[in-house]
Formats: structure tokens, C-alpha cells, sequence
């Protein structure tokens, strides 16, 4: 019988802790590649990729030094599961888009920092393909291994209640994004990509459920970035179009679960 690798809670946060850590050193890290004439076109992926990279590199010698199993499945499902997976996600996407849009965007706090993150993003832009590549890529893949395929699958290996587990990893992916709107698009998106998790145990389903999330957001970001009205969404939803996607998300959600693949 294969001994899986488990984690609880207060493990889980300190491994977010010390990702989040990582992450604030790695902005000296980003000035020494900067100082080292390092391209421009390459820091924005090599600095996003380092901490994941120690923090997977420790999570499996703690691994193998106790002899654990981490299972990583990247099976695919059925054609008509993705179906599925793809028409709630682009729902849940809606939905939490009109959720976000009730987070100020201005005054002396939150408006300086969504400035920022504007000013981020249009800088990283400037270099197309490092950008869309780490973020419609590599960031689908380094995050969906983390918080799904190590963290929930860890949880719910430790005999976590499911729905605990989910809403517990999904509160961490969105801590990780360091700021308001991202972080409830983190918990709502990432709980559903931790409940297709549940029921598929398939890392590519949730990598590609990412990575479609990803591509919208870029492909909004750049074709309404200087139309404000488009992110008002709460004036263009009504009470009858958040019932069907409600509606819909509940019926996929029963649908899915009847499909349920178990942990073995």
C-alpha cells in the first residue's frame, strides 16, 4: 500500500508562508538579474519561476526522506466533461467578475494600488511573448501542481472534509495574489477548480481550466483596458442572467459529482 504525502492546515499556511517569503526575496533576486544585464524578455518568467522551484524542490526531498508519495495524475477526462468544465468556468468567470467589480477601484488606498498593478502589467506587457507565455503557461502549471495537486490533494489525503479542504486551498491561492480583486477571483475561481479537482483527480483538467481563465483575463485586459464602462459589470447584470448562471453552475456542479472519480 502506497503511503501518500498528507498535510493539514497549519502545514498548508506555513508552506503559502513561506512561498509568500520566497516571493519577497525574489524581488532582490529580479535586481541582481536586472544588475547582470540579464534580457528583459527573460527576467519576468526566470523570477516568477524561482520560488516555486525551491519550494518544489523541498517539498519533494521531505518526500522522498520519509518515503511519501506525492500523486500527480495528469490524465485527461472525457470530451464531453470538458464541455462541461469549460461552459462553468466561463460562467464562473462572469460571476466573479460581477463580484469583483464592487471592490473599489479608487481612493487613497485601494486606488493607489490598483494604479499599480495597471502600471505592472502594462510594463510586463511591453514584452509579448515572456508575458503571455508565463502567465497563459507556466503560471496554470506551477499553481494548479501547488495548490491542487500538493495542497488540496495533500488535505484531502489527510481525510480533510472536501468541502473544507477546497475553500481552505482556494483561501490560500487567493492570499497569494496580494491584493483584493485577484484575491476574490483566487478563492472563487480556485474553489472551482478545486471542486473539478475533487472529482476528476486530474491536474490537466484543472491546468487547462486555468489556463483558459488566464487567456480571458489577458484578452479583455487588452481589448478594454481603456474602457472603463466594460469592468462596471454590475450595471450589465440582472437578476434573471445571475439566476441562469446560477443555475447552471448548480446543475453542473450535481452533474460532476455524479461523475466523481475517486482517490485510490
Amino acid at each position: 500500500m502506497k503511503n501518500y504525502f498528507k498535510i493539514n492546515y497549519i502545514e498548508a499556511f506555513l508552506l503559502i508562508f513561506a512561498f509568500t517569503f520566497l516571493n519577497f526575496f525574489n524581488l532582490l533576486f529580479r535586481k541582481l538579474l536586472i544588475y547582470i544585464k540579464l534580457p528583459e524578455s527573460m527576467i519576468f518568467s526566470i523570477s516568477y519561476t524561482i520560488p516555486f522551484i525551491f519550494l518544489f524542490v523541498f517539498i519533494s526531498h521531505q518526500a522522498q526522506r520519509k518515503n511519501l508519495v506525492i500523486d500527480l495524475s495528469f490524465k485527461v477526462s472525457s470530451w464531453y466533461i470538458y464541455i462541461v468544465h469549460f461552459w462553468m468556468m466561463l460562467c464562473m468567470i462572469m460571476l466573479n467578475d460581477y463580484i469583483s467589480s464592487f471592490i473599489p477601484k479608487e481612493g487613497p488606498l485601494l486606488g493607489n494600488m490598483y494604479k499599480e498593478i495597471e502600471a505592472f502589467l502594462k510594463e510586463e506587457a511591453k514584452n509579448p511573448i515572456p508575458f503571455f507565455s508565463t502567465t497563459i503557461l507556466l503560471a496554470p502549471i506551477c499553481e494548479e501542481v501547488l495548490f491542487r495537486g500538493i495542497i488540496l490533494n495533500g488535505m484531502l489525503r489527510n481525510k480533510i472534509h472536501p468541502i473544507k479542504a477546497i475553500l481552505f486551498s482556494s483561501f490560500l491561492f487567493g492570499l497569494t495574489h496580494m491584493n483584493p480583486w485577484q484575491f476574490v477571483g483566487g478563492f472563487f475561481i480556485g474553489s472551482f477548480i478545486g471542486f473539478i479537482y475533487f472529482t476528476t483527480n486530474s491536474i490537466m483538467d484543472c491546468i487547462l481550466l486555468h489556463i483558459f481563465n488566464n487567456s480571458f483575463a489577458l484578452l479583455t485586459m487588452f481589448l478594454f483596458m481603456k474602457n472603463e464602462d466594460f469592468f462596471s459589470t454590475q450595471k450589465n447584470f440582472n437578476f434573471l442572467l445571475i439566476l441562469m448562471i446560477g443555475l447552471t453552475l448548480v446543475i453542473g456542479c450535481i452533474f460532476l459529482f455524479k461523475k466523481r472519480k475517486v482517490l485510490d
